[in-house]
């Protein structure tokens, strides 16, 4: 577990809950004023503009899939190494620098999130 002294409570998480949950809402209070709102717009905004190029490669599935898994997870892997778990141990506590340096991953892994699953309802439903 990690002790995440940045955050008010200082609660000791898995480093799972910190990326799954604590950056996100960190960056909601932070940033947005705890306006969820806010927080959607500056992504779907960063998807038209900072990551546009990208965006065709992250709707697209090989071989005409419905969803392409094996990408999704294989790119969580390497963020987890990259990212996640570099430069952390048990009983790390994880400050400001570790939430700031991984905060733009997080942003770019929920637009994927997001763009992924319209293209897969597109795919289903379109």
């Amino acid at each position: 577990m990690c002790m995440l002294q940045h955050f008010p409570s200082a609660k000791t998480e898995f480093l799972s809950q910190v990326w799954d949950d604590s950056i996100i809402e960190t960056s909601e209070k932070r940033s947005y004023d705890s306006n969820t709102e806010g927080l959607i717009n500056a992504i779907q905004k960063n998807i038209t503009t900072t990551w546009a190029d990208q965006v065709k490669t992250w709707e697209t599935c090989s071989r005409n899939m419905t969803a392409c898994p094996d990408i999704y997870a294989t790119e969580s892997i390497k963020a987890a190494c990259n990212w996640a778990y570099k430069g952390v141990s048990e009983g790390s506590v994880l400050e400001d620098d570790y939430f700031l340096s991984r905060l733009p991953i997080v942003n770019m892994r929920l637009a994927q999130g997001g763009v992924r699953l319209a293209a897969t309802l597109n795919r289903v439903f379109g």
